[in-house]
């Protein structure tokens, strides 16, 4: 997990940008550590508290990457940082669960949403209606750039899906729809695939398990979108993506997607004009029957959505929100937060701040990855892996730490 710190320093009598990367745990990865280190960004890895307190201490702003990850909530309300200028960029929707805790928020000078979904948070609508000017958009979503895209149709049409193969993502009824055509097409599907998981299960039971191909990590994924003409991106409705960066890059390539009807991806797609929006399995196979025999429709519209691509999600027009966010908190006071208040004082209450406060929430699907084990984002698992001795996780006789009649009023500090 990252947070950033940003300083201005001299530089020729003028000044430029110096920043500073804080991991709180050793990157998995280190591809995007070794660029950031080679453009002169300065990376820290597992500071310890005086240090990280250091650092914030001699940033001119402060800028947390912010999703439910233990280790940030756990660095926020146990380390008594400094004075700040805080921004916030916020990593998932929070229309379902994981919520965005209400109280970080109004504790930040500004916060940027990866998606103009998020303003549509529940638990979050009296914050925007009260500081509508402290809140903005920054994708984190970025097209390839690509050569100008061929507007001849291609026959037969190339249909793929990249992404993760699980339906946690996923749209359980992917498959279903696939099944319903009437015509026969082939999918291609890349990603990480569990061979005894529930993907590759639905898979088999198809009537049809010969459309599918299960095609494994895309190592070059430029290279396998350029190859596809329909991307067939169907979510799930409880997701908690937003910048969707699958869906902007197979856009860029010029490939046609039909998406579900969530609101993320509805931020991106404009049906009919750039792409497709459906609602239901029978209209989904309906539509890819006909566009079966539309295939210069469907090249229209991948121009289209390459076109809209190249305007609208680039690193430059992202970087111009930062640069103007980072202007405007040059000058705002240096203030103290209350992260305890605002997120809780253990793992328990970090852990129950991002589901809803109904206990029966918990049978929902968008709630079932963080009840987890298994120890993917944000779940208890996770919390427990990374605080293995905190007894708040312990769980009760006879309840786990979700079921609780207790919570916070999480839009208590929207006036202060």
């Amino acid at each position: 997990m990252l947070a950033e710190a940003s300083r201005d320093e001299p530089a020729d009598g003028g000044h430029h940008l110096c920043h500073t990367y804080v991991l709180l745990e050793e990157p998995r990865d280190t591809t995007f550590v070794r660029r950031i280190a080679e453009a002169g960004g300065h990376i820290v890895v597992r500071p310890g508290s005086k240090r990280l307190c250091d650092l914030v201490e001699a940033a001119d702003v402060v800028q947390v990457e912010w999703w439910n990850h233990p280790l940030v909530y756990h660095s926020l309300a146990t380390t008594p940082l400094p004075a700040m200028r805080l921004a916030l960029w916020v990593h998932i929707s929070g229309l379902g669960q994981p919520l965005i805790p209400a109280g970080l928020l109004a504790e930040a000078d500004r916060t940027l949403f990866t998606s103009p979904c998020s303003l549509e948070a529940t638990n979050l609508l009296p914050l925007v209606e009260a500081r509508p000017e402290a809140f903005g958009i920054a994708n984190s979503g970025f097209g390839f750039a690509s050569p100008k895209r061929r507007v001849s149709p291609r026959h037969p049409l190339r249909y793929g899906y990249l992404g993760t193969l699980d339906f946690i993502k996923m749209h359980p009824a992917i498959f279903d729809v696939i099944d319903a055509m009437d015509g026969d097409i082939r999918v291609a599907m890349w990603g990480h695939l569990d061979p005894t998981g529930e993907v590759a299960a639905r898979a088999a039971a198809m009537r049809y398990p010969e459309r599918i191909r299960f095609e494994g990590y895309a190592k070059d994924p430029r290279a396998v979108l350029k190859g596809i003409d329909v991307f067939f991106y169907l979510l799930s409705p409880g997701h908690y993506g937003t910048g969707e960066n699958a869906l902007v890059e197979a856009m860029s390539m010029g490939a046609t997607p039909i998406v579900w009807d969530n609101p993320a991806e509805r931020s991106i797609v404009r049906h009919g004009r750039n792409g497709f929006v459906v609602g239901d399995v029978a209209q989904c196979a309906s539509l890819l029957d006909r566009i079966r025999q539309n295939a210069g429709e469907v090249a229209e519209l991948g121009a289209a959505a390459a076109a809209d691509m190249a305007r609208s999600r680039t690193p430059a027009k992202t970087l111009g929100v930062f640069a103007e966010t980072y202007a405007r908190l040059a000058d705002y006071p240096r203030q103290r937060r209350d992260f305890v208040a605002a997120l809780g004082r253990d793992s328990r209450a970090w852990f129950l701040s991002s589901l809803r406060a109904d206990p029966q929430e918990a049978g929902r699907r968008d709630s079932a990855h963080l009840l987890s084990e298994s120890r993917s984002k944000g779940s208890i698992g996770h919390f427990r892996a990374c605080f293995p001795d905190d007894p708040s996780l312990a769980p009760s006789v006879g309840s786990e730490p979700w079921q609780t009649s207790h919570r916070r009023d999480e839009t208590r500090t929207v006036a202060s």
